[in-house]
């Protein structure tokens, strides 16, 4: 009931005030197809996250895809059964390839925005597909963590040096050429 409410909420002109993780947008997601010139087509775009930036509110999106080739795989939301991927607003069976991801403001212009409701939400996961992005969620900032974690411990390595007036730099060791085999540096 929850999420017929929230889904009816953001597909109104409002829809960039309400919109949540979960919800999918049509999104013009930029490609670099051999042979494709002009403006990309709108596409279904699932909503990983809100984020907001020097007080602007951005969507980041996760490229949504029909198409049932290996390419484009990694953090995969797969909406395959009839009944969820109607009531997400789709025509067929989608996957949302979270490997290509796109942070946008709510305000780009590659937002498609329907003339009838005046909204670019098409749909809501629920069910089984909306635990699947959580878990694809949780995955990703994970790894985010880990990166700034791993980031602010090489900073705290190297400006240990510099307090003394140098830095450190980490080598392996060079090892020694034995008669008939290669030098390794």
């Amino acid at each position: 009931m929850l999420d017929n409410i929230q889904t009816t909420i953001a597909m109104t002109p409002a829809w960039q005030d309400h919109i949540a993780p979960g919800d999918i947008v049509a999104f013009r997601f930029p490609l670099a197809e051999e042979g494709h010139t002009g403006r990309p087509k709108a596409r279904p775009c699932l909503i990983l996250d809100i984020v907001v930036h020097g007080g602007q509110r951005y969507a980041l999106l996760a490229y949504g895809t029909t198409s049932r080739r290996r390419s484009n795989v990694g953090y995969e939301v797969h909406v395959r059964r009839r009944a969820d991927y109607l009531s997400a607003g789709l025509n067929e069976p989608t996957r949302f390839v979270g490997a290509r991801r796109l942070l946008v403001p709510l305000s780009h212009s590659g937002f498609s925005v329907c003339r009838a409701t005046g909204s670019a939400v098409l749909g809501r996961l629920s069910g089984a597909a909306f635990a699947a992005m959580n878990a694809v969620r949780g995955r990703i900032h994970a790894e985010r963590d880990i990166a700034i974690d791993r980031r602010a411990g090489r900073r705290s390595r190297a400006g240990a040096g510099r307090r003394h007036g140098f830095t450190v730099e980490r080598r392996a060791p060079r090892r020694v050429a034995t008669p008939g085999k290669a030098v390794q540096q």
